[in-house]
């Protein structure tokens, strides 16, 4: 059962995509701050000393800065969220950012050391060579060293182990939330109980002998399926068929890719790959019917005993042939019955 404190991911699952703040922020407007103190953290990765200027009412020019604004030496980063082109437009904007923050250093008396423009994008061909011309044009004329943090430089940056925080607090926002609560398993005291089945059948078909925990996990879903259909909460049976379903995907794609793979012989891998996926899948079934992972185990076993899937090639004659025997011995039974009767009431009709 539940009790414990877990991290769910909110939105953006751990990409890096800044495309993605607009959706998070909800505005360009949003987007474009959130990248600007995206950058000043990345600056404090390399540099903790980094500080920035409120816009009172311009900011100099400056999104981040390391350095002295009083006679020194000031490194500067200028952030532009130029997330859907990069044109005539964004570099006209690049050039009076960079006049900006040239005419600052000259008017408060401080030497402009860099000046690094950040962008969420990588630059075309002819951007490219836009920029480079007219960076080694203001260096020259400056004496200002120019650096450019486009996407992949960023992306770069963001990937490295120092700035993980910084890349979980951007791209994989969390929430704690309490761990979900699971449906108890219960044990299955009489091992025999399925040894007939068709979903044992094919595990000793496939080589596998020890077949006890299946049998409980086989069990459990049981319990689980009777319960959702005898209460018929439709929200819950639902859920319960979407599950039994999803399992199946997840077999069947783990299967045709093991086809595919082993060409001829025994699908060696095919048992495990199958249920490590279904423990990777499993935190994702809904929660309405408190599947725990025994459970899950347990709805691939009824897909295989309903003769929807097995773990050999030959699944569906093992099935076929589960039937025919299973045929056999209810004509058989009820042969027995018959003879037994007549049997009886001959005996009464002699009495």
């Amino acid at each position: 059962m539940g009790g414990y404190m877990v991290q769910v991911p909110l939105v953006g699952m751990g990409t890096i995509n800044f495309e993605f703040f607009k959706m998070k922020t909800g505005s360009v407007d949003g987007a474009r701050a959130h990248f600007e103190e995206m950058v000043q953290d990345l600056v404090g990765v390399i540099h903790p000393d980094i500080s920035t200027l409120d816009a009172n009412p311009g900011d100099w020019g400056i999104d981040a800065y390391v350095g002295s604004l009083f006679d020194g030496q000031v490194n500067v980063w200028q952030s532009k969220y130029f997330i859907d082109e990069f044109g005539k437009s964004q570099q006209a904007q690049t050039r009076e950012a960079y006049k900006q923050a040239v005419a600052c250093a000259k008017r408060e008396g401080y030497k402009l050391s860099t000046w690094t423009l950040c962008v969420p994008r990588n630059l075309d061909g002819p951007n490219e060579k836009w920029w480079t011309e007219w960076k080694k044009e203001k260096q020259k004329n400056d004496g200002v060293k120019i650096a450019l943090w486009n996407q992949v430089q960023l992306r770069r940056l963001l990937l490295s182990e120092d700035a993980k925080v910084i890349r979980d607090y951007y791209f994989n926002p969390s929430v704690s939330v309490p761990s979900p609560t699971y449906r108890p398993t219960v044990a299955l005291t009489d091992f025999n109980k399925y040894e007939g089945a068709l979903f044992v059948q094919q595990l000793r078909h496939s080589g596998m002998i020890e077949c006890d925990d299946a049998k409980e996990e086989f069990f459990n879903a049981e319990i689980l399926s009777h319960e959702v259909t005898d209460k018929a909460v439709p929200e819950e049976v639902e859920a319960l068929s979407r599950s039994k379903s999803e399992l199946g995907s997840i077999w069947a794609q783990r299967f045709n890719a093991s086809c595919q793979k082993n060409q001829s012989g025994p699908l060696v891998d095919l048992y495990i790959d199958v249920m490590d996926a279904v423990r990777g899948h499993h935190p994702n079934l809904p929660n309405v019917i408190q599947s725990g992972l025994i459970h899950a185990f347990g709805m691939v076993h009824q897909r295989v005993n309903d003769g929807r899937a097995g773990w050999s090639r030959d699944y569906r004659d093992v099935a076929a042939t589960h039937v025919r025997a299973t045929d056999s011995d209810k004509v058989a039974t009820s042969l027995t019955a018959c003879a037994e009767f007549a049997n009886e009431n001959a005996g009464e009709r002699d009495g």
